[in-house]
């Protein structure tokens, strides 16, 4: 239709040599603010307060949405173990991240009982760690296609 008209150009990708050193000078520039004796201090404090905020979270929470934090949790890792267990059927690999997501799971839940703070962080990241696994496992399975 139009005689002259080209092909839009293809998408950008962002240069990661560029993207590193724009990281670098944004770190030099919060190292000048904070003052570079006090930045690994400044940073762990930060990370102090993070966890204060996150542990007063999690403390808030009724004893019910512990117990469904927790049972999520379970859910999870049920449906992580099923997937791979599928995967391994059909590729035969996987046996060993089941190993060792299982021996952590097991570990974070591990006398991990009542309503106290290490407790509740405990069981938060064994859900973080059952929500990863459970995903990565779905991709696994999805990427392969159906059962021959």
């Amino acid at each position: 239709m139009w005689p002259n008209r080209t092909p839009p150009p293809a998408p950008r990708r962002p240069d990661m040599v560029a993207l590193v050193w724009l990281g670098g000078i944004a770190l030099a520039a919060l190292a000048y603010m904070v003052g570079p004796d006090r930045l690994v201090a400044a940073a762990l404090g930060s990370f102090q307060q993070a966890g204060w905020y996150l542990d007063r979270l999690i403390h808030g929470f009724t004893a019910a949405t512990l117990d469904g934090l927790r049972a999520v949790a379970v859910g999870l890792f049920g449906v992580y173990v099923g997937l791979t267990l599928l995967a391994m059927r059909r590729t035969g690999q996987g046996a060993g991240g089941l190993v060792f997501v299982a021996i952590v799971f097991v570990l974070l839940v591990w006398g991990a009982e009542g309503d106290h703070p290490a407790a509740n962080a405990r069981w938060a990241a064994a859900l973080l760690l059952a929500a990863l696994a459970a995903l990565s496992a779905t991709r696994r399975v999805a990427r392969r296609g159906p059962p021959p």
